[in-house]
């Protein structure tokens, strides 16, 4: 029997956290070290984690009702009833186990009494999938279906067991954790966004997790998806000496949604010699060349030798392009060719507003990214793809930063953006907050191309984007924490653990589904940004909690984990045109031309710092020195 455990405890270390963990792992046990086993038969050993770093306790069942167990000792002042949940990893193999393995009953004991196990709705056994085999699971009971009695709800040291419910398999669990709330204060929003002060909040700090905690999970991302195992974790794939790609991996082939995220990843992370791999793959090959009506654009898909396989864009591609290049040149600086971004990233927008290409084909289907009637980003400049929206594509972020730094139509994406925080509450269901794949451009939800009128895979991003454009510039006009608040509000009465990936917009399950997606969980993270009750700290939890998308469907749920921990991370920032080239003295230019700092707000040349400033005249924006 063992008698001591490893305890981590991860406490807030000021009054600004609104949850906490006490977690015991088994990483300091010596192998071989053998626990208790709740009920009569098998045995719980203590072993090398078998998909990771490690040790774990491995549970080798050989009756039922019998689940490892652990002694408990919560914090002082701490009770079981002060917790607001447990939670357990589990890694369920397939070798040595059964086909339906993972379809298996959860139990939990307190002190050898049943405080849970899975039921149906009228309280027959239910023994429900649990997820797939071969990747650690993060299971969570949270406090409402524990059967706690008040003797038990008093105990602060007690022993727990938990497991799953089998007489001959093989799983092992690596943790088990206890949440409880610490009641304090509702986040604290800035008064400004991160444009105009240069602060970044970051989240977990915020819950209560450590610098060295969230440092180590983006050296863990990054190691996983650019480094990882070829066939289980990466998404990064050389090509040839200096090119590289991003792979959907389910699909077997590269996308300008993949290409141009991966992107956007490199620069915050200040990794160029991958931005500029990954940035030569798309122009090579993704890109339309001068001489094609659709010019400008990229293939939203290719293969992996770089033949095209779409012959339309897809227009979230083109848009995390211009950013990603605007922002590495305002972080590295322009450099040669391909290498000039901010020069690429201007082509790309002239591109977009120019369609159709006149001199080549001037009636062509081909049409502007952006409806210059509606004010709106189209599904697909396309033909009649291109008479509505797909509100997952509304990045007004984007858009102000364009209209900042772009080098012409500046007031165009001015009102690029104001549209876009205006169209937010259209989308959203009244009751739910939830909001559809492919919307009309007066909001509703669009019906006839394929099943996307609601609440789908395309539309997670909805509240990233508008936790995006929260945290970077917090508009006066646009209602975010209380469209997040809303969609918070639907989640929670489905379970923090447990909500499903997809919906109709008025919160009826869908097709099936019962996934609680990594990817999903990561864009409702982001959305603690605009949060002001303490359930943003529920979400921020629940995307800590997750592990790292790792196997076949690991490219979208990994995209979106990676780009959401970042934002939640403080991590996500503005790079604005500071290293630019071909920079005038101002002393020595025409003088009938308004002047811009970085961050966009005017100045007067005369009273100026010295400093790099935007010069607008007669339409067009350059860089100018101010001495």
């Amino acid at each position: 029997m063992k008698n001591k455990i490893c305890l981590l405890l991860a406490l807030a270390t000021a009054l600004s956290a609104g949850a906490a963990k006490y977690t015991i792992d088994f990483n300091n046990e010596t192998i071989g070290t053998n626990y208790t086993v709740a009920g009569s038969g098998g045995t719980a050993t203590v072993v090398q984690n078998p998909a990771g770093t490690g040790h774990v306790l491995q549970m080798s069942c050989a009756a039922y009702n019998a689940v490892p167990q652990v002694d408990v000792t919560l914090p002082a002042g701490i009770t079981l009833g002060d917790c607001s949940g447990v939670s357990v990893k589990i890694y369920i193999p397939s070798s040595g186990n059964e086909q339906y393995a993972n379809y298996k009953q959860l139990l939990a004991y307190v002190d050898g009494a049943l405080v849970f196990k899975n039921t149906k709705a009228d309280g027959n056994d239910e023994y429900p999938n649990q997820g797939d085999k071969d990747k650690w699971l993060n299971k969570q009971i949270d406090d409402g279906a524990l059967t706690l009695t008040d003797a038990q709800k008093s105990l602060s040291t007690f022993a727990f067991a938990i497991g799953l419910n089998d007489d001959k398999m093989k799983y092992y669990i690596s943790e088990i954790s206890f949440s409880y709330d610490l009641n304090l204060d509702d986040p604290v929003l800035p008064e400004k966004g991160a444009f105009y002060t240069g602060r970044y909040r970051n989240l977990f700090a915020e819950a209560g997790y450590t610098e060295e905690q969230v440092q180590q999970r983006i050296d863990d991302l990054w190691a996983t998806y650019f480094e990882g195992d070829k066939d289980t974790e990466r998404l990064y794939y050389e090509s040839g000496p200096d090119m590289a790609y991003i792979l959907d991996v389910n699909n077997a082939d590269v996308r300008t949604e993949g290409m141009s995220y991966g992107m956007m990843v490199c620069v915050q992370l200040d990794r160029r010699a991958e931005f500029d791999a990954l940035w030569k793959w798309a122009k090579t090959y993704m890109q339309f060349p001068s001489d094609d009506e659709r010019r400008g654009y990229f293939s939203w898909q290719c293969n992996t030798d770089g033949s095209k396989k779409g012959n339309t864009p897809a227009s979230d591609g083109e848009e995390y392009f211009v950013m990603a290049l605007m922002f590495a040149s305002g972080r590295w600086g322009d450099g040669e060719g391909i290498y000039n971004y901010s020069r690429e990233a201007n082509y790309i927008l002239d591109m977009c507003l120019e369609k159709p290409a006149k001199d080549i084909n001037p009636y062509s289907s081909y049409t502007q990214l952006f409806d210059p009637t509606e004010m709106q980003v189209v599904f697909v400049p396309y033909a009649s793809a291109a008479k509505f929206t797909d509100p997952s594509y509304h990045l007004p972020a984007f858009y102000e930063l364009w209209s900042k730094w772009a080098d012409g139509n500046n007031d165009f994406y001015a009102r690029l953006a104001a549209k876009s925080r205006e169209m937010f509450p259209r989308f959203a269901n009244a009751r739910t907050g939830l909001m559809p794949d492919y919307a009309n451009f007066d909001g509703s939800a669009h019906q006839g191309d394929g099943d996307h009128a609601d609440f789908l895979y395309d539309a997670w991003r909805c509240i990233m984007n508008m936790a995006m454009d929260y945290a970077w510039f917090k508009p006066a006009d646009a209602p975010y924490t209380e469209l997040v608040n809303r969609m918070y509000a639907f989640f929670l009465s489905k379970g923090i653990t447990e909500y499903h990936s997809i919906y109709t917009l008025d919160g009826q399950d869908k097709n099936g589904n019962t996934d609680h997606s990594p990817g999903l969980v990561a864009c409702n993270a982001s959305g603690a940004l605009a949060c002001d009750n303490k359930n943003a700290w529920k979400f921020v939890e629940n995307f800590y909690d997750t592990a790292i998308p790792t196997g076949r469907y690991r490219y979208y749920d990994g995209c979106l984990y990676f780009l959401n921990w970042l934002n939640c991370a403080g991590r996500y920032r503005i790079y604005g045109p500071t290293a630019a080239t071909n920079i005038t003295d101002v002393k020595s230019d025409a003088t009938e031309a308004e002047y811009f700092d970085l961050r966009g707000l005017r100045v007067r040349p005369e009273s100026a710092t010295p400093g790099i400033y935007i010069k607008r005249q007669n339409g067009a924006s350059t860089k100018v020195l101010i001495k």
